[in-house]
This record gives C-alpha cells, sequence and structure tokens, in this order.
C-alpha cells in the first residue's frame, strides 16, 4: 500500500495554545474568521476526495483520512482565536449561513478538474498558498501565542503540500498529459479561482453583508485590499519555490526570482485594482 504521509503521534491539539486573552487587528480578525469558515468545511473536501480516489489503492484514501483529520484541527483551533479575540463570533450561525450560501463539489467520483492528475496540481497549488497565507499572518500578528498558532497551521500545510506531490508523482507515473505546460494551465487556473464564491461569500458572511444581495466582486475587492497588503516579498519566494516543485522545475534562483517578481507583480496590481474599486464601489 502506497504511503504519502507520515503521522505525527504527538501532534498538536488545540489544547496547546494559550488563547485565554489575546487581541487581533480589526483586518487580520476578518481574515482569520474567513478562513476559519474555509478550513471548517473539510469534512466536504475530504469526501469529494475520496469519492474521486475511489480506484485507487487504499493508501489514497488513508492519506486523505489524515489529512482530514489534521483540517479539521486547524478549523477548530481557528474558531478558538477568533472566539477569544471576538467573543461575539457566533461561529455556528455565521457557519450555517455560509454553507447554505455555496456549495462544495458533489462527490460523484469524477474530478470537476477532469482528471485525478489535475486535480492534484490544484490541491498542490491549493496547500502551498495556504501554508504561504498563514506564514504571512505570523509574520504580521504582535501577539505571540498567536503567531505559535498561525506558525503550526503553516508547517501543516507544508506538509500537506508534499502529501498531495507524492500523490501528483505517483499519478503522473500513469498519466501521460502531465508536462510542465498542462500543469501550468491547472495551477493558473486554480489560482484565478482564489476570488469564487467559496471565498469571497465568506468573507461576506464574516462582514455581516450576506441578508442582502452579495455582489461578488465588491467582496473580492474588499477582502483582497486587507489581504494582499500583507504580503512580502520573502512570502512569495516560498510560495514560487513549493509552485515550481509542483510544475517539476527545479527552483533555482535564474528561475525562482522572475518568477518570484511576476507574482509580486500580480498581487501589487491586484491590491490596486481591489482598493480602487473598493474606494468606487464599496460592497453594502
Amino acid at each position: 500500500m502506497t504511503s504519502f504521509i507520515r503521522p505525527i503521534p504527538n501532534h498538536w491539539k488545540v489544547t496547546d495554545f494559550d488563547l485565554s486573552s489575546i487581541s487581533l487587528d480589526p483586518s487580520i480578525l476578518h481574515i482569520a474568521k474567513t478562513v476559519c469558515l474555509l478550513e471548517s468545511r473539510c469534512d466536504d473536501y475530504a469526501s469529494y476526495l475520496r469519492a474521486i480516489f475511489s480506484q485507487r489503492d487504499p493508501g489514497w484514501n488513508q492519506a486523505i483520512d489524515q489529512w482530514n483529520s489534521e483540517e479539521c484541527q486547524h478549523g477548530d483551533v481557528l474558531r478558538a482565536v477568533c472566539e477569544s479575540a471576538d467573543p461575539n463570533f457566533q461561529f455556528e450561525n455565521l457557519m450555517t449561513d455560509y454553507e447554505s450560501l455555496v456549495s462544495y463539489h458533489t462527490p460523484t467520483g469524477v474530478s470537476v478538474r477532469g482528471s485525478v492528475g489535475a486535480e492534484m496540481v490544484s490541491r498542490c497549488v491549493v496547500e502551498a498558498l495556504a501554508s504561504t497565507l498563514y506564514r504571512v499572518l505570523a509574520d504580521r500578528i504582535a501577539d505571540p501565542n498567536v503567531r505559535t498558532v498561525f506558525s503550526a497551521l503553516a508547517q501543516d500545510e507544508a506538509r500537506h503540500y508534499g502529501m498531495f506531490l507524492k500523490m501528483l508523482r505517483t499519478e503522473a507515473e500513469n498519466e501521460n498529459n502531465l508536462g510542465v505546460i498542462a500543469r501550468c494551465k491547472y495551477s493558473l487556473k486554480r489560482m484565478l479561482e482564489l476570488e469564487d464564491a467559496r471565498i469571497t461569500v465568506a468573507s461576506c458572511v464574516v462582514a455581516g453583508r450576506s441578508k442582502s444581495t452579495i455582489h461578488q466582486r465588491r467582496e473580492a475587492n474588499a477582502y483582497l485590499r486587507e489581504l494582499y497588503r500583507l504580503y512580502r516579498w520573502k512570502h512569495l519566494r516560498y510560495a514560487v519555490q513549493m509552485l515550481l516543485r509542483t510544475l517539476e522545475v527545479r527552483p533555482s534562483r535564474i528561475i525562482a526570482v522572475p518568477c518570484t517578481e511576476l507574482l509580486w507583480l500580480g498581487i501589487k496590481t491586484r491590491l490596486a485594482w481591489a482598493i480602487a474599486g473598493n474606494t468606487i464601489f464599496p460592497p453594502r
């Protein structure tokens, strides 16, 4: 049986962190609440992936089981952070609202991306960017207890990235159309989907604007204005190194630097667009 991820016998628990009294900047707290809703749908993600892997050996679903368990912990610890920073954070109500507005892929056993290989490229991108996001938040938070939480989450997501990368490489042995060009296409498509309803509506729900008409573009601008201003060059360099490995391209300096510059330009351009759009058409 193929093994994709090693269990950690003493993996952290929510109670390992001292979250009795913490303080967060309002914009970072909003991001944390939004990500909390996203992470708390881990069971939906896992069901979808298990269905896709139904024809693979048991090691695939065994890995997803462990991944799912750890992702559920992410949702739990983010909820604890948000509830400590904001006693009025009504997780259950917000989660019910969010799930009623945005559904996840139906676990039919068919990948919405066309193949298991394409799905694994997408998962690698998601995990790489998630690890980067948590590093960004850890670097921008003054409270040492919360920094410890986000550092632990970043490490977990990096391990999960490694798991999906092993799955991708295993699948590539039998799937012929997983060359660099195809992987680039799948990666870019997934990165463009970062402004889809699952993220923007979560932000809208957290902001308390979900009871009226949701303007997805406006919500994306409001969320990304707060998020992208936090990124620094070192964060994008970290992301690029992981993304290049997804493409099976060695992240040497001669390749990684221009790729980081390109991503930096993209982030700064999108930030400027978000600021302008939010100024002209604020969410309401």
